[in-house]
């Protein structure tokens, strides 16, 4: 099969596209031959090397955690899935970038009948990110304000909607330009963040989740509620001493808390981010499809953080 590889850490363009064996599928797992695939910040990051904790796991390393496709084979202990289903899968760290992946049963469900491969594919990781930013992270429920910084991109998108689903006011920060779009998904307030720092502003929110992220607990801790939650996707060293310094403050009337979200593929998200996908409540913003031999291009793009919803790679 053909898929993007990388034999070192480096710049996202240098990946190549070559015939790799194909994968078989091991213990609890599904051969899935890849109709569509989506790009996801971890992507980069891992390609580049930017995040010391996401290391190659493999040489050669095939990026991507998240597709859409047929099921091909499986191991003879899977039950639910047939040989022909078409499927929603996360992969994990990598593997998605190419014509098949084995994945783990678990991690898979069943692509409604009125999602495209390209829809589909844009769900799992920045979908799950975003629910289990908002509802893990953040306890978001309804009634609360929530303020999305970077709603135009992948995990952005899904959670101004799961913010509208779990019944929170949803103010949206992102450039002019996708406003219309972000209103169309439900947004109850938009910001320009080239004419508005919300970080400044007189309002207050119960939750500010940072999916960009370029703004620090200590910038937005101002404009969140007395016991308003900062969530970010970029967990480190600053979002931890940041949430020490919150709790060394507690007993002397500090509420404000600062959490961060690192995606835990789970089944139950998924189907849950898929069921209401095919219901039509959550929307898959596809700004962009590429074919695998511009994956690596695109993965670049990517990295400049200016996409709108999300990168899809056809793949099949």
């Amino acid at each position: 099969m053909k898929a993007l590889t990388y034999e070192r850490h480096g710049d996202p363009r240098d990946g190549v596209v070559k015939k790799v064996f194909d994968p078989r599928p091991g213990p609890g797992q599904l051969l899935v031959r890849v109709v569509a695939a989506a790009l996801n910040p971890a992507d980069w990051k891992i390609v580049e090397g930017k995040a010391p904790f996401l290391l190659l796991p493999r040489r050669p390393f095939v990026p991507g955690c998240e597709a859409a496709g047929v099921v091909e084979a499986m191991d003879s202990r899977v039950a639910g899935f047939h040989v022909g289903d078409e499927v929603v899968v996360s992969t994990g760290l990598g593997g998605a970038l190419a014509e098949k992946a084995a994945v783990s049963a678990l991690h898979a469900v069943r692509k409604p009948g009125n999602l495209s491969f390209e829809e589909a594919a844009g769900i799992p990781a920045a979908g799950q990110s975003a629910l289990q930013g908002l509802r893990d992270a953040a306890g978001l429920c309804a009634g609360r304000r929530l303020l999305v910084n970077g709603a135009g991109g992948g995990i952005g998108t899904f959670a101004v909607q799961i913010g509208k689903i779990l019944g929170a006011h949803v103010t949206a920060v992102a450039s002019a330009g996708k406003h219309e779009l972000l209103a169309g998904l439900g947004a109850d307030a938009l910001v320009d963040y080239r004419r508005t720092d919300f970080a400044k502003a007189r309002e207050e929110w119960d939750v500010v989740f940072d999916v960009v992220p370029n703004r620090s607990f200590g910038e937005c801790s101002r404009v969140l509620s007395r016991e308003g939650v900062y969530v970010t996707t970029l967990p480190g060293a600053g979002p931890l001493l940041a949430s020490l310094g919150a709790s060394f403050r507690s007993p002397f009337g500090f509420r404000k808390r600062c959490r961060w979200v690192i995606l835990k593929p789970r089944g139950e998200d998924l189907a849950q981010l898929v069921g209401w996908a095919g219901e039509g409540r959550l929307k898959s913003v596809v700004g962009r499809t590429v074919s695998l031999d511009q994956a690596a291009w695109a993965l670049s793009d990517l990295s400049t953080g200016h996409v709108t919803g999300k990168t899809v790679v056809g793949v099949a």
